[in-house]
């Protein structure tokens, strides 16, 4: 799923579809505040600030930038759902953000191009698990039930997970580029 369209002619955004995402989900700040918070300049946040006010997803005035019913509905129709992990046993990095996507497992072979995607996006790596009827599993035919009896309970706890659903688990040394790799690679499955 795209948030944002890339541009025909003149120059490519310096932004991803992450943080049009973190943009909607954090408009309580001002446009410099929300730069800072997602790691953006304000050139870029004006860019995002102006396409969703276009769409009709936020209301830009003098008092500030809120979000529109169409905004929060949006949102809200997002399959997502994005946790903090503690998961040391399968993590790369420091820190861990797992991000569920409802019933797109159709949509992953061999998990290699979730992890591309949230490298791409600065993560130092992502490992995707797949609900399959009641195990989780890590494509091909890894069972997280049995060999990270650990970690599969913790992202049990997290999610309300069922058959079909895919956690994406971006890792980095930074905890923003680990969220900003896990739901880049989320996504892109959408």
């Amino acid at each position: 799923m795209r948030l944002i369209v890339r541009p025909k002619y003149g120059p490519l955004h310096r932004f991803t579809d992450y943080h049009v995402y973190k943009t909607l989900s954090l408009l309580t700040a001002g446009r410099k505040q929300m730069a800072d918070r997602i790691g953006l300049g304000e050139g870029s946040m004006r860019t995002i600030v102006e396409y969703l006010r276009e769409e009709g997803l936020v209301d830009v005035k003098q008092t500030g930038i809120k979000i529109t019913k169409a905004g929060m509905d949006f949102i809200s129709l997002l399959p997502l759902q994005v946790y903090t992990l503690e998961a040391p046993d399968i993590s790369l990095g420091e820190h861990s953000v797992a991000v569920q996507v409802k019933g797109v497992a159709s949509r992953v072979t061999s998990g290699m191009e979730q992890r591309d995607q949230a490298i791409k996006a600065g993560a130092d790596g992502a490992t995707t698990v797949i609900v399959k009827g009641d195990h989780l599993t890590v494509p091909v035919d890894f069972d997280l039930d049995q060999d990270r009896p650990e970690t599969a309970g913790a992202l049990r706890r997290l999610f309300d997970l069922n058959d079909g659903d895919v956690i994406i688990i971006g890792t980095s040394l930074n905890l923003q580029r680990a969220e900003e790799g896990a739901l880049a690679a989320a996504l892109d499955l959408l």
